[in-house]
C-alpha cells in the first residue's frame, strides 16, 4: 500500500501556472477531480484539465497533483513499476526500460507541493515540478502507460478514474 501511495504521489510536479502551460491552455477546462486515499490517509488531490476541448487521447490534457503527504522518490518509482504490471500489453522489457525514465522525471515531494503531467497527442508526456524546468519524454507507449495509472480502464483505482473523467 505504501508503495502504491508513493507511486501516485510520484506525480511529477508540473506546475499548472508555468508559462508554457498557460500558453497551451489558454482556457483550461476542468473535466473532473478526486482525492487519492490509501487506507485512511489522503495522498493527493488530483484534477484533470483539457485545453477547452472534450477529454480525448487525441487532445492535450493535464493531470494536476496537489500533495497532502511527503513522498520519497524511490517509493513513487516502486509504486509506478507495480502499476505498470497491472496493465495489458506492458512487458517486463518495457518496465525495465521505463525505470530509466522514472529515475529521470520523478522527484521526492513535500506536503503542499504541486505537480502536473501533460499529455501531448504526438506521444509526448511532460513532467514538471514547482520551481523546476519541465522534462519531456517522447515515448508514446510509456506516456500512455504512465497516464493509464489514473485514466486507464485497468487502473487499480476505478472510482478515482471515474471522478477524474466525470463519470458516475
Amino acid at each position: 500500500m505504501k508503495k502504491f501511495f508513493a507511486l501516485i504521489i510520484l506525480v511529477f510536479s508540473i506546475s499548472w501556472t508555468s508559462q508554457a502551460q498557460q500558453e497551451e491552455f489558454q482556457s483550461p477546462k476542468l473535466i473532473g477531480e478526486g482525492t487519492l486515499k490509501v487506507l485512511m490517509w489522503e495522498v493527493y488531490d488530483l484534477r484533470l484539465f483539457t485545453d477547452g476541448t472534450p477529454f480525448s487521447w487525441n487532445n492535450k490534457f493535464l493531470l494536476e497533483f496537489d500533495y497532502s503527504r511527503e513522498l520519497k522518490k524511490e517509493s513513487v518509482i516502486d509504486a509506478s513499476l507495480k502499476e505498470f504490471k497491472l496493465q495489458p500489453n506492458v512487458t517486463d522489457k518495457d518496465i525495465k526500460a521505463w525505470e530509466v525514465y522514472l529515475e529521470q522525471v520523478i522527484q521526492s515531494v513535500q506536503k503542499g507541493a504541486k505537480a502536473s503531467i501533460m499529455w501531448v497527442p504526438d506521444g509526448q508526456i511532460i513532467f514538471h515540478y514547482e520551481g523546476s524546468k519541465p522534462t519531456t519524454i517522447e515515448n508514446e507507449k510509456f506516456a500512455r502507460a504512465f497516464l493509464n495509472i489514473w485514466l486507464g480502464e485497468k487502473t487499480s483505482r476505478p472510482k478515482l478514474r471515474n471522478k477524474l473523467l466525470n463519470k458516475s
